[in-house]
């Protein structure tokens, strides 16, 4: 939170992936701003910025700038430090809104107004304080893309190298305010489901249920609501580890009853101190048990010296080394697991049947290895 004497110019970082409404919002709180005024910085990964021409001629009185072909997250980090200095010379505005492009991660956009960047020489902090963090969820995409037996939405098809589910999940990860928009697409049931599930990946932020992104201005411009340590530490998965989130932030259905209660929604972590079978693990991996939503941590690999790091969002995986065991590590695989009707005791007896016994170690070198440098 920040004190009344802090004249800076809050930031709002808005996320989400394509067609979630993102320029919707923004354009709603450019309509919407009760005497406010609201400058716009629009990212988009094409070399021409769609989203940008929208707002802009939509609201030709408001401050529209359009920074395209390259992502704010890494390529255009310089970009946006310095179109953000010159709006704040040019113009005088009481809030800066950002708009990300569709596949940004919103932790290094975070980071460039809290540290800057190495090819800058601006210090973000002097003129803007990042205040909130909003991802516009598509409730309709999420529910089809994490539906092992449903089609995608017309016009979702994942990016090879940024999978849709995993977009999905890092935004619902790092957020203050979460809006789950298209909810007039998703039935009542499966809604409730998505927000149990949402809970688990994310307890921290607000969230807010929406159609066409029309949302109070005042959740998400100056709410003074964004704590970079705390955002990192209120990851679903990293809760489970540190055991903090079992029934956190679930909300009761009557006596004895949660939300994960009625929609089946779990999470567990497993801890193994045998290494696992490098090919069995591989194999296990590459086969998606559609009840898991989530899986994040990392494996102890037979005859590898390097730390196996292991993320999972819906069908996308991702495994491989992370960095090297040190002599003094407690080398030992930690899992956290969050999904619906996963069956745990299964998952379980799975991942012990991969486990390499101690007479087994001898050799574990020239096993198939599925996880190359």
């Amino acid at each position: 939170m920040t004190g009344p004497d802090d004249d800076r110019i809050p930031v709002t970082i808005v996320s989400g992936y394509l067609g979630a409404g993102k320029t919707t919002l923004v354009n709603h709180l450019l309509t919407n701003e009760a005497g406010h005024e609201i400058a716009v910085i629009v990212n988009d990964m094409g070399e021409v910025n769609i989203d940008a021409d929208l707002i802009a001629r939509e609201n030709e009185e408001e401050g529209v700038i359009d920074l395209s072909n390259g992502c704010i997250c890494c390529r255009l980090q310089g970009d946006l430090l310095e179109e953000a200095r010159r709006l704040a010379e040019s113009r005088e505005f009481d809030y800066l809104l950002v708009e990300s492009s569709g596949i940004s991660e919103p932790i290094p956009v975070a980071r460039v107004f809290l540290e800057g960047t190495e090819e800058s020489e601006i210090d973000p902090t002097e003129q803007f304080r990042l205040d909130t963090m909003v991802t516009v969820l598509d409730t309709y995409g999420f529910w089809k893309e994490f539906d092992a037996g449903a089609t995608l939405p017309e016009g979702a098809q994942p990016d090879e190298e940024r999978p849709l589910s995993e977009v999905l999940v890092e935004g619902i990860e790092f957020c203050d305010v979460l809006l789950l928009n298209k909810t007039d697409m998703v039935p009542d049931d499966v809604l409730e489901e998505i927000e149990t599930v949402v809970d688990r990946l994310q307890p921290r932020a607000e969230r807010v249920r929406t159609t066409y992104s029309e949302i109070d201005p005042d959740l998400v411009l100056g709410t003074g609501r964004f704590d970079f340590e705390d955002a990192k530490r209120s990851q679903g998965w990293k809760r489970e580890l540190r055991g903090e989130g079992h029934g956190h932030g679930s909300h009761e259905h009557g006596p004895g009853h949660s939300a994960a209660d009625l929609h089946g929604v779990s999470s567990f972590v497993f801890r193994a101190d045998d290494p696992f079978r490098p090919d069995e693990l591989g194999e296990w991996l590459e086969e998606w048990d559609g009840s898991i939503i989530r899986a994040k941590g990392v494996c102890h690999v037979a005859g590898r010296e390097e730390v196996i790091g292991l993320s999972q969002a819906g069908p996308a995986v991702q495994a491989g080394p992370i960095g090297e065991w040190r002599p003094d590590d407690d080398r030992r695989t930690q899992l956290v697991f969050i999904g619906r009707e996963m069956g745990e005791e299964r998952i379980r007896e799975e991942l012990e049947a991969m486990l390499v016994d101690p007479d087994e170690r001898d050799g574990a070198e020239s096993w198939a290895d599925p996880f190359p440098l």
